[in-house]
C-alpha cells in the first residue's frame, strides 16, 4: 500500500458490537488526554482515583482492554459499582470533550451562550440574559447559521415580555427575514437529497454513457422549483462535497478527476472562492493531488500540488499550517515513484518542520513511508531500521489496531528478505500475542495466512521441493487482485509472494 499516499490509511475494521467508552478513549489525541487528566484533577487529584485508574487501563490495553479484570480489581465481586464508575468516567469525557472543543465548534459555542441566556432569565437578571442572547446573534450572523439565529431570536421575542427595552418590531423584522432565508436553505437541502440519491444510485460513472455532471444537471432540472438555487454558490460547494465525498467511497478516481477539474475550473471562472470558502479550496486541490495521483497523472498531481501551495499563502496564509501536511504528501507520493532520492529529501525536511512534528500521525507519515521508500530501493536494512524506530514511537499505539498489525506484517517482510530468521521467530510470538483477536477475525484471515507462510518458511530448507508450502503461496498470493492488495497492505502481499515462487 502506498502508505499516507490518499491521506492517512487507517484499516479498523470490527464486526463487534461497539465498545463506546473504548472508543471514546482511543479517539482521543495527547492533547485532549492532558486536558481531560487537568478536568478530572479540578476536584480531587488523588493518586488512587478509581476512574483515572479505569482510563489507563483501557488506554493502555485498548482493543485487549477486559472489563472483568479492572472491575476485580477495583471492586470485587461488586459489579453495580463498577458500571457506576464506568458511567461516571463516560460523562465525565463526554464534559471534558465539550469543554475543550466548545471554542472550536462555533454551533455548540452559540447554544452554549442561549443556555446561559436562560439560566440568567429564570434567576430574573434579563439584561444579562439578553447580553447572552445579543453575543448569540452576532456569533450565529457570523457563520450564517439561519437554524440558530431562528432559536435565537425566538428567544428574544418571549424575553421582551419581561423585558419592555426589546425592540420588538425590529426583532420581527429579523426573525421574517431569517424565516425567507431558512426557507431558502431547507429548499437546498431538499435539492441536495435528491442529487445525492441521484448521485449514490448510478454506480461506475466513467464507465456509463451520463458523467457525472450530465447526472447532477438533470437532477437540477427535474427537482429546482427555484432556478436561482443551482447557481447559489453554497448550494454549489455543499454539491462539490456530496459528490466528490461519494465518488470517492466508491473509488471511481477517473469519474472523481473529471468532476474535481471542472469544478475548480468553473469555481474559479465564477469566482465562488472566498475566504469565508477558503478551506473547500484547499480541500479541493488537496483531493485533486492525490485523485491525480490514483490515475497514474503524476506530472499534473505535481502540477496541482504547486497550485495548492500558492493558494496555502492567500488571505495571509491562515490555513498553511492545516494543509501544509497535504501539500507534503502529495510530493512524497509522486516524487516515491519518479524520483526516490528526492522523495526522502520532503520527508527530511518534513521531520524538521515544526507544524509536522505537532501532528498525531507525524511518526506514521515520516517513518513508514521513509521505510517504504527504503524497500523499494532494496536498501533492507534502512527499510527495517526506520520500521523499528516507528513501532518505538509514542504514538504508534494511538493508530488503529489492524494498522499496527499491517506495519508489523510488513518488517516480518523486510526481515526475511534480510535473512533474520531468529528476529522473525521472536516477532511472529510477539504478534501472535499482542494482536490475538484481530487475528481470530475473518476479516484478517489474509494476514493470518501470511504470518503462518512466513513462519513456515524460516523452517525450510528448499521451497521448490515443500510442494504444500508451495500450494499455500500460490493460493494467498491470488485471493485478492494485485491492486485491491496494494490498498490494504503496507508491502503489496501479492507481488511478494510471488517473487518467492
Amino acid at each position: 500500500m502506498q502508505i499516507i499516499r490518499f491521506f492517512i490509511y487507517i484499516l479498523a475494521v470490527q464486526n463487534k458490537k461497539m465498545n463506546i467508552l473504548l472508543e471514546i478513549i482511543n479517539s482521543l489525541d495527547k492533547e485532549e488526554i492532558r486536558f481531560y487528566k487537568l478536568f478530572a484533577g479540578r476536584t480531587n487529584s488523588g493518586d488512587t482515583r478509581k476512574d483515572i485508574l479505569l482510563f489507563d487501563f483501557i488506554k493502555q490495553n485498548r482493543e485487549e482492554y477486559n472489563e472483568q479484570i479492572i472491575s476485580d480489581e477495583l471492586y470485587k465481586d461488586n459489579k453495580n459499582n463498577f458500571y457506576q464508575l464506568k458511567n461516571r468516567l463516560y460523562k465525565e469525557l463526554n464534559k471534558s470533550m465539550m469543554l475543550q472543543h466548545m471554542g472550536k465548534e462555533k454551533d455548540i459555542f452559540i447554544l452554549h451562550l442561549v443556555l446561559l441566556s436562560r439560566i440568567y432569565k429564570r434567576k430574573g437578571k434579563v439584561e444579562l440574559s439578553f447580553h447572552y442572547l445579543k453575543k448569540a446573534e452576532k456569533e450565529a450572523e457570523n457563520i450564517e447559521s439561519y437554524e440558530l439565529l431562528s432559536i435565537i431570536y425566538s428567544e428574544i421575542l418571549t424575553l421582551s415580555y419581561d423585558m419592555v427595552s426589546i425592540n420588538v418590531e425590529q426583532y420581527i423584522l429579523k426573525k421574517r427575514t431569517n424565516n425567507e432565508q431558512l426557507s431558502w436553505n431547507q429548499e437546498i437541502d431538499l435539492l441536495l437529497a435528491a442529487v445525492l440519491y441521484k448521485i449514490k444510485t448510478a454506480q461506475n460513472f466513467s464507465k456509463n454513457d451520463e458523467s457525472v455532471n450530465e447526472i447532477l444537471q438533470k437532477t437540477l432540472d427535474d427537482f429546482s422549483k427555484n432556478k436561482k438555487i443551482p447557481k447559489s454558490p453554497k448550494f454549489r460547494i455543499k454539491v462539490y462535497q456530496v459528490v466528490s465525498r461519494i465518488l470517492l467511497q466508491q473509488h471511481d478516481f477517473d469519474a472523481l478527476e473529471v468532476y474535481l477539474i471542472n469544478t475548480y475550473k468553473e469555481f474559479t471562472k465564477d469566482k465562488i472562492f472566498t475566504k469565508s470558502n477558503h478551506e473547500q479550496k484547499l480541500t479541493m486541490l488537496s483531493y485533486l493531488t492525490n485523485c491525480l495521483f490514483k490515475t497514474h497523472k503524476y506530472k499534473q498531481s505535481l502540477a496541482y500540488a504547486g497550485i495548492l501551495k500558492s493558494s496555502m499563502n492567500e488571505h495571509d496564509g491562515f490555513l498553511k499550517d492545516k494543509y501544509l501536511f497535504y501539500y507534503y504528501n502529495s510530493l512524497v507520493i509522486n516524487y516515491s515513484l519518479s524520483d526516490k532520492n528526492k522523495a526522502l529529501g520532503v520527508l527530511k525536511e518534513a521531520k524538521n518542520n515544526d507544524v509536522i512534528q505537532n501532528l498525531p500521525t507525524f511518526s506514521v507519515f515520516i517513518y513508514l513511508n521513509t521505510a517504504l521508500i527504503y524497500y523499494d530501493q532494496e536498501k533492507l536494512s534502512l527499510s527495517a531500521k526506520n520500521l523499528s524506530r516507528l513501532m518505538l514511537q509514542d504514538d504508534f499505539v494511538n493508530i488503529g489496531k489492524s494498522f499496527q498489525l499491517k506495519i508489523h506484517i510488513a518488517e516480518l517482510i523486510v526481515r526475511y528478505d534480510l535473512n533474520q530468521t531468529d528476529v522473525i521467530d521472536a516477532k511472529i510470538q510477539h504478534i501472535k500475542k499482542s494482536y490475538a483477536n484481530l487475528l481470530k477475525d475473518d476479516n484478517f484471515n489474509r494476514d493470518k495466512q501470511l504470518i503462518e507462510i512466513i513462519d513456515s518458511l524460516i523452517y525450510c530448507n528448499n521451497l521448490t521441493t515443500d510442494k504444500k508450502l508451495l500450494k499455500k503461496i500460490t493460493t494467498l498470493s491470488v485471493i485478492i487482485t494485485e491492486k485491491q492488495a496494494d490498498d490494504i497492505d503496507v508491502i503489496n502481499y501479492n507481488v511478494w509472494l510471488k517473487n518467492l515462487i
